[in-house]
């Protein structure tokens, strides 16, 4: 140890730099960090949804999900895959800040797979032979879905459906955001019901919220976690069977000075057992990618710059290329 000091004071002094300055200088370059990393928590920021009348805002939209079935002895595994583009139409702007849009699919490319059989795939700028089951997304190309005004903290204040779409727990229309400033580590919450049949025929309702927390703040970009939280007991796993795509947790990036999320993943890894039987399993897997489609006016650098790395959790690995279950292979990729 005497000689490794002697060896080090040595060198600091052939290098022209004394033993204590070289120390005052990494001590105060820590109190820097420290005072920076401080300054830094007691900043705050207001998060705004912020657009302009006639804008048309794109985003390109990808899920891929595998779910493991097992019951009385039979095991099926099926695969599907989405990517699809949905634009924002901002019919108006009133002198509230409140934004009227309308959305609409305009492509989607679809794959699905169900066990040992063929799979199936529908692209809407290719194919003139619409298989079955994509037929109903087939007449949503080019439609309106819905026609939706929302206020500047993203709640929605009146919303009109024009096509039926299901949710399968990738989030509301836009993101529920307070209206006072935030510090990093600020947490809000939003409650939802969710409701489930149980075996003799009655309906179960459930109490949920979705926990946002502020992680960061850099370059003008505001990374937000979230996950849903059951604050219902569930042991019936045929009801827990019915809530899995909704038990879901991610992350995403808020554009603070443009008012919008550039990039949004979602992620699930639930299993049930019992469901339908003490021998029946039932394990979904899910990623759920939506990312702001810049106009070729933007600037690619800051588009890049800070890339959102999907959650690392403990079920397992997952990201948008691929799907990595806790036990085993990647299932899908791209």
């Amino acid at each position: 140890m005497f000689l490794r000091t002697v060896s080090t004071a040595t060198l600091l002094i052939a290098l022209g730099c004394s033993p204590l300055i070289a120390l005052q200088d990494r001590d105060i370059g820590n109190a820097v960090d420290r005072s920076t990393r401080r300054a830094q928590q007691r900043q705050t920021y207001v998060l705004k949804y912020k657009m302009q009348k006639g804008e048309t805002i794109r985003w390109q939209v990808e899920q891929i999900a595998t779910t493991d079935t097992s019951m009385a002895g039979f095991s099926e595994k099926t695969s599907l895959r989405t990517r699809s583009v949905i634009a924002w139409k901002v019919l108006s702007v009133d002198s509230n800040g409140n934004m009227t849009v309308q959305d609409q699919l305009e492509s989607a490319v679809e794959w699905q797979k169900i066990g040992d059989e063929d799979a199936i795939s529908y692209d809407s700028n290719r194919d003139d032979e619409v298989p079955e089951i994509y037929q109903a997304t087939a007449e949503k190309i080019g439609k309106p879905i819905s026609t939706t005004t929302i206020g500047p903290s993203g709640k929605v204040i009146q919303k009109e459906s024009h096509i039926r779409t299901m949710e399968f727990g990738m989030g509301k229309f836009t993101l529920p955001l307070p209206e006072n400033a935030l510090a990093i580590g600020a947490q809000w919450n939003i409650p939802e019901e969710l409701q489930a049949r149980k075996n003799d025929g009655t309906l179960k309702a459930i109490q949920t919220r979705m926990l946002y927390t502020l992680r960061k703040v850099e370059n003008g970009l505001a990374t937000i976690s979230f996950r849903r939280e059951v604050l219902t007991p569930v042991e019936d796993p045929k009801v827990k069977s019915q809530i899995q795509q909704k038990l879901n947790q991610g992350a995403l990036f808020f554009d603070i000075a443009r008012g919008r999320v550039t990039r949004k993943v979602v992620q699930w890894d639930e299993k049930v057992q019992g469901f339908e039987g003490d021998d029946s399993y039932l394990h979904y897997v899910g990623n759920y990618t939506m990312e702001l489609i810049e106009d070729p006016e933007s600037s690619a650098e800051n588009r890049h710059a800070n890339p959102l790395i999907p959650l690392k959790i403990s079920k397992g690995e997952r990201s948008s290329s691929y799907i990595r279950p806790r036990d085993g292979k990647p299932v899908i990729r791209k």
